[in-house]
């Protein structure tokens, strides 16, 4: 159906809207705790972690209802009436993750229950209540009855019964965007109008899962309908440098990689540099196994990077450093606001949100030198070139990994690594010059190997060169005269 097709349906239907629907609620908002399920209904998860802390609530307006469909008002188990009764349509509101259901759900304490949180609008009207994206993110499914809303950071929100639905699978969507309507759809078998939503996301040990929703549609519901002043230390993800946990992100014993994390400031205090840091947690305040070299100390990878206002955009710059032992290390942090708050604590994210696992692998050899890449061979696929290798100057080649290639000349090459010449111990030496490509008598090279770096040019043969040439000549006179006289 086009949106404008809905619009006319919509006209004609605000007629029935004052007979069928029920009275709203005026009465102010309330909940009853996370875990807490309708007597009967199964046992709940008593978790009130909010794991999407930056999203909107589903539906666009308020009031609206959380509670059970299944066990509500003229549910298939709940009281005798019609689903209009306004029973459905008051608060508090409450939990339904984990309601007796067959479906496999690892974190329910049965191992089975209710994916995710009924949600009712103002009022059972179908096709009346706009439905929103929660985040921006894409489209990645439009089955029978069901649309998948797949944000950047790989968290997944479904929603359930909507009719129409406004969006296509693959289409790109912002947060708010109006994606389709409350509604009964249930694949040709109708159910009553309601909206389902479930979160679904990568808990460390148990893998992809539908994680509790209900605190984060509080949060949420909150905000839309002003019940609270929302948090002063919260955080949301923009962007980062490093592989997602759910990439590879392979390196070597001892590889140090550079990189940052951004993140939006969603509560209500300014952040500031040596104020609010990145922290470890899991537990928090560990010491962490992959702290780089510029952390500020093993349980904390950085400051952020700016004075960063409420809606701004700030970053945590830092390096991570592979451990030299190989296998698997899974870091999680989050943000600290020190001596005052953890984030998790307040307007989140959660522990376990942020998250960079590192899988360290041997190091490789692959030009046979003996020396490894994570060993500082700085061309792996030339044999000659890797720390201790003999430098040969002027040929642009750095064959020791020193970081640059070696000056013919001594002098500058002296200069520019005193480290690795040693004086000549024979006094004949001084103030001798040596022709091109032969080792200077001056100098020996500490790079490993051969002496001498080979190429100091000199102007006139040494001293002793001289000498040494003249007697030979004179020696060759006297052999000369003596085969003469003999003759």
């Amino acid at each position: 159906m086009s949106r404008s097709s809905h619009l006319s349906c919509t006209l004609l239907a605000i007629a029935l809207a004052a007979t069928l629907a029920p009275a709203r609620s005026e009465a102010q908002f309330t909940y009853d705790p996370a875990g807490d399920l309708v007597a009967g209904s199964g046992s709940g998860r008593a978790d009130s972690m909010v794991y999407a802390p930056d999203m909107r609530f589903p539906i666009r307006d308020a009031p609206a209802f959380a509670n059970s469909q299944v066990w509500g008002v003229g549910g298939s188990s709940g009281p005798s009436g019609s689903q209009c009764d306004g029973r459905n349509f008051s608060y508090p509101w409450h939990d339904n993750y984990c309601e007796t259901r067959t479906w496999d759900m690892p974190l329910c304490p049965s191992g089975t229950g209710h994916q995710g949180q009924d949600i009712r609008a103002s009022d059972c009207m179908a096709e009346m209540h706009p439905v929103i994206a929660v985040v921006s993110g894409t489209i990645t499914n439009v089955g029978s009855y069901s649309v998948y809303l797949t944000a950047a950071d790989g968290t997944r929100y479904d929603y359930l019964h909507m009719r129409p639905v406004l969006v296509t699978s693959g289409e790109r969507v912002s947060q708010g965007d109006v994606i389709g309507y409350v509604a009964n759809e249930f694949g040709g078998t109708a159910t009553t109008v309601h909206l389902h939503f479930n979160i679904r996301q990568n808990v460390t040990g148990v893998g992809s899962v539908y994680v509790p929703p209900y605190m984060s549609l509080v949060r949420a519901y909150e905000r839309l309908v002003g019940g609270s002043s929302g948090p002063r230390f919260a955080a949301t993800y923009v962007h980062q440098s490093f592989p997602l946990s759910s990439e590879p992100f392979e390196l070597a014993p001892g590889t140090v990689v550079d990189g940052y994390l951004e993140l939006r400031n969603t509560g209500s205090e300014t952040w500031r540099p040596g104020e609010t840091f990145l922290g470890t947690t899991e537990p928090r305040d560990g010491a962490s196994a992959i702290a780089g070299p510029d952390w500020i100390s093993p349980s904390r990878a950085a400051t952020i990077d700016r004075v960063v206002a409420p809606g701004a955009t700030g970053r945590f710059n830092f390096s991570v450093r592979a451990p030299s032992a190989v296998g698997s290390y899974d870091q999680f942090f989050n943000v600290v606001e020190e001596g005052v708050a953890w984030f998790g604590d307040d307007g989140g994210p959660p522990d376990r949100w942020i998250e960079l696992l590192i899988t360290v692998v041997p190091g490789t050899d692959a030009d046979g030198d003996g020396v490894a890449v994570s060993a500082g061979d700085c061309d792996d696929g030339d044999a000659s070139v890797h720390p201790g290798a003999t430098d040969r100057c002027g040929d642009g080649i750095d064959q020791d990994c020193s970081g640059a290639d070696l000056p013919c000349d001594v002098d500058a090459a002296v200069t520019a690594r005193p480290d690795a010449w040693s004086p000549s111990t024979d006094p004949s030496d001084a103030g001798s010059s040596v022709p091109v490509d032969a080792p200077d008598p001056r100098m020996s090279w500490r790079g490993g190997g051969a002496s001498g770096c080979g190429c100091r040019v000199g102007s006139a043969p040494a001293p002793r060169v001289l000498w040494l040439a003249l007697a030979a000549i004179g020696l060759g006179l006297v052999v000369s005269r003596r085969r003469h006289h003999r003759g």
